[in-house]
């Protein structure tokens, strides 16, 4: 679907829209050739069917609503500049990679190089918030610049490689090594992990005990997009701080969360 979204529809007829130019397994096709399309709004779309293997979902759109009953392929909202994507199933490799503005939901898994930069791009994610709902394979946030990205699941190894800038928020557990040559940037690992609160993580100085002046306004910010019952646990919880990456003089900062003995969604409220 590269080139087909909803900015670039805004004024066509049906017709113009079903003769819309697109390619199958590198053939030219049109978009009446693999949909059925039906006449509505023109800035929102509803994508139903079988779509795994469609690739550049949403890619480039700067405006408007795409909503996908199905899992995608590569390059889903990759270089988009604003609107907001929502994929109700898995997406592939470079999602939202090179993202610039607008929102983008994955209520699955994303592939490798999510919020990553694309494909001979210097930079990865500059702008916009990616919020996964699933796991997120290897090289996530990889050159992020600005942004908020937000894993509900677990994170393969090589996240926030690179990293200059951004907020990368993650709920489940990590695989290592992470932030390597980080720069700057904000990782937050909410789930307590204790091998990173006593050992600490490669490249980064030892984690110490902080209480950071922003902390309290970023996980207030962080809320609408955590799973429920989350946000009231890190509310009270301590953290750590570590600093790095030390091998690139970096000042990037992966914020730890230390387990609490009662957590509040742990308790039992007798009837």
């Amino acid at each position: 679907l590269r080139g087909a979204v909803p900015d670039r529809w805004l004024e066509l007829t049906l017709a113009e829209i079903a003769a819309w130019p697109i390619e199958v397994d590198r053939r030219p096709a049109t978009i009446e050739q693999v949909f059925d399309v039906s006449d509505g709004s023109r800035s929102r779309w509803l994508l139903q069917g079988d779509l795994k293997q469609c690739e550049f979902v949403g890619a480039g759109m700067r405006s408007g609503d795409i909503v996908v009953e199905s899992s995608v392929g590569y390059y889903a909202a990759s270089f988009m500049r604003g609107g907001c994507v929502v994929v109700q199933g898995d997406a592939g490799a470079y999602a939202a990679s090179s993202l610039r503005a607008g929102k983008v939901t994955i209520e699955g898994n994303v592939g490798p190089y999510a919020a990553a930069a694309a494909p001979n791009q210097s930079r990865g994610m500059a702008g916009g918030e990616l919020i996964i709902q699933g796991n997120a394979d290897q090289w996530l946030a990889s050159r992020m610049r600005r942004g908020l990205v937000v894993v509900h699941g677990d994170v393969a190894s090589g996240c926030a490689t690179r990293m200059i800038a951004g907020t990368l928020a993650i709920c489940g557990r990590v695989a290592m090594p992470i932030g390597c040559g980080m720069a700057r940037g904000t990782l937050l690992l909410l789930e307590p992990q204790e091998s990173y609160l006593n050992e600490g993580l490669l490249g980064f100085t030892p984690p110490s005990l902080c209480q950071l002046s922003f902390l309290p306004l970023l996980l207030q910010q962080l809320t609408p997009y955590l799973p429920a019952g989350l946000a009231n646990e890190i509310r009270d919880s301590r953290w750590r701080r570590c600093l790095g990456d030390r091998a690139e003089l970096g000042l990037g900062e992966v914020l730890l969360r230390q387990a609490t003995e009662h957590p509040p969604s742990a308790r039992l409220n007798p009837s």
